[in-house]
């Protein structure tokens, strides 16, 4: 583990993220615990591979892209709500777009909304969050630090 507290910040953030997308978010009375991954695993995995990317960088001594992985962990679980920004429009989100489309099951959506509309989370969801939040911040700290 890196000597650098920003540098086990982020490691820390990452890891706690990590895990929070496997456990329960919140829990819905008819389907019970869900947890992003169980909802969008697709883009559950992306994300766990860009937050250990996050961590990766650190370890590679490439501080300068730590703060790219964690913006990119946002882009993926914001991306539904970013390709409707533009409103009524007939337009399906581009290539990328499509790729999701494909790759995606129907729960999708509901991750999307899940993940935008939560106000009661599980325990689950605050190691979600807090590991997220972390992440992102530790990782910015460590890019602007590199920068020096």
């Amino acid at each position: 583990m890196p000597n650098d507290k920003i540098h086990q910040i982020t490691i820390v953030g990452a890891l706690l993220f990590i895990i929070g997308v496997f456990l329960p978010l919140a829990t819905i009375p008819v389907v019970g615990d869900i947890s992003y991954h169980r909802v969008d695993n697709v883009s559950a995995i992306i994300c766990v591979i860009l937050a250990a990317a996050t961590a990766g960088c650190i370890f590679m001594k490439k501080e300068l892209f730590t703060a790219g992985a964690a913006i990119a962990v946002w882009v993926v679980l914001l991306w539904p709500a970013i390709k409707n920004i533009g409103g009524g429009s007939s337009d399906d989100g581009g290539m990328l777009g499509d790729l999701m489309g494909k790759a995606t099951d129907p729960l999708a959506d509901f991750a999307a909304d899940l993940f935008m509309n939560i106000n009661e989370f599980s325990w689950g969801g605050f190691i979600f969050l807090i590991g997220l939040l972390v992440m992102t911040v530790g990782s910015i700290m460590t890019s602007l630090k590199a920068k020096k």
